[in-house]
């Protein structure tokens, strides 16, 4: 009798133990569970399996700069606001003219990429045409900014498409539009204002006189798409002999009070 009881005694005790590290188990594993949760609903990129709207929505992109004005043919205002999707391969690819470009993985990975491939900035121009769209301060890729260039052809209707990547993060594609299809349409000289045309003009026939260099022509050329905003505007040089640049060659980087006031006195 005493020995049965015992017995049982020690069972008890061990059903105890087992129930016991039964729940320290299932306490873990939704503790687990809760944690995987939290960093899906705060990570930047989370588990969208092929819903990329909400994806998209989930989750703003921030860009690091504002897009430039519209400048261009004018017809291709008409483009302003709106925004095309094109889906290659994993990927789909949001393009909305004179704003930005952007990239949404479609994969069901749960850090599947989304981001900004390029904000709007200016014209590459070439044979007085505008050849291509320029996109640029995308997401950083490693020690560079994605960058995408875009180019256009007649279309019935707006496409994106033929979206590749000749190098690591510059991107090109093509843009299929009705409002390129006339011959002229991409012409820069009937988009520039009087003034600029006759300084062109002046220009087209000092060089034709030899009265400036081919080197000269093109400078003159692209002065005057900078000032009709077709191209970006030269970033201004550190002026030479400041106290930034002056301490710069010293190498001073500005770690005690005096040197910060001192420069914040060359301000003034």
């Amino acid at each position: 009798m005493t020995k049965r009881y015992y017995s049982s005694l020690y069972l008890l005790k061990n059903l105890i133990k087992c129930s016991l590290l039964l729940l320290f188990l299932i306490s873990a594993s939704a503790a687990t569970l809760v944690q995987m949760r939290v960093v899906k609903e705060t990570a930047n990129y989370g588990y969208f399996g092929n819903n990329v709207g909400e994806a998209e929505n989930s989750n703003q992109l921030v860009a690091s700069v504002s897009p430039a004005n519209f400048s261009g043919p004018k017809l291709l205002e008409r483009l302003v606001g709106k925004c095309y999707n094109s889906t290659q391969d994993n990927y789909r690819y949001m393009f909305c003219p004179f704003q930005n470009i952007t990239q949404y993985e479609t994969s069901s990975r749960w850090n599947a990429y989304q981001g900004i491939l390029g904000i709007w900035s200016n014209w590459e121009i070439e044979n007085n045409t505008f050849s291509a769209m320029i996109y640029k301060n995308g997401d950083l890729c490693g020690d560079i900014d994605r960058h995408v260039n875009i180019t256009f052809t007649c279309g019935p209707k707006e496409i994106l498409h033929n979206v590749t990547e000749p190098s690591r993060c510059q991107y090109s594609a093509v843009f299929s539009t009705r409002y390129v299809c006339h011959k002229d349409a991409m012409l820069v000289y009937p988009r520039l204002s009087a003034e600029l045309q006759k300084e062109w003009d002046q220009l087209l026939t000092e060089f034709h006189y030899g009265d400036i260099t081919q080197k000269g022509y093109d400078a003159g050329l692209k002065n005057i798409y900078q000032k009709a905003g077709f191209l970006e505007e030269p970033k201004p040089k550190p002026r030479e002999g400041s106290t930034v640049d002056s301490m710069e060659k010293k190498g001073n980087d500005f770690t005690d009070l005096p040197t910060c006031n001192q420069v914040g006195l060359s301000y003034h």
